[in-house]
């Protein structure tokens, strides 16, 4: 029993100490500039999965989510949020496919007034799919979870880039602060 109990922490041990000699850490708060601390999120689907996950971030990020453009010091413009799927392979039978999904987001940061802080910003992430004819709900689920798993590394993209040097230098450059 101690043994075991001696096993497992020095197992739990072992791999922190292999996790933080890789550089490994979790993603927490997003360095943003200032003037994104009281951001208004706009766009066309205000209650989908990616700005779901965008506020979720945003709000670890210390960002204060406003519920009108017009109490907002920046407004976060989702312009497009489109999904796509190519057909890249089909087998001599006809019953494996290949598809490439594709996900495109178009982005921007502007004042209440609507002045352009950051220009349109396209981020894409794409996954290819294999599908049999004979597994076709499977692959159905699969589609869903790498869509999913696509709006969370845009929204993760679009954090990187708000929290950019040269995004920061851009806002203090056009805000006069920082």
């Amino acid at each position: 029993m101690i043994c075991k109990n001696y096993v497992r922490i020095t197992c739990i041990f072992l791999a922190t100490l292999f996790l933080s000699a890789c550089g490994f850490h979790l993603r927490g708060e997003a360095p943003l500039s200032p003037s994104l601390k009281n951001l208004y999120i706009q766009t066309a689907d205000p209650y989908g999965a990616l700005t779901r996950n965008l506020r979720v971030y945003l709000k670890t990020s210390g960002v204060e989510l406003t519920d009108s453009p017009q109490s907002a010091r920046t407004i976060l413009h989702i312009i497009s949020d489109t999904q796509s799927q190519q057909l890249l392979s089909v087998s001599g039978l006809q019953q494996t496919r290949q598809y490439n999904l594709l996900l495109t987001v178009v982005f921007e940061v502007t004042t209440p007034k609507g002045t352009i802080l950051v220009p349109p910003q396209t981020l894409t992430e794409s996954r290819i799919l294999t599908t049999l004819s004979d597994q076709i709900l499977g692959s159905t689920n699969e589609q869903t979870t790498l869509y999913q798993q696509m709006r969370l590394a845009i929204v993760y993209d679009i954090i990187n880039r708000l929290s950019s040097h040269d995004v920061t230098n851009l806002l203090m450059d056009k805000n006069g602060t920082a």
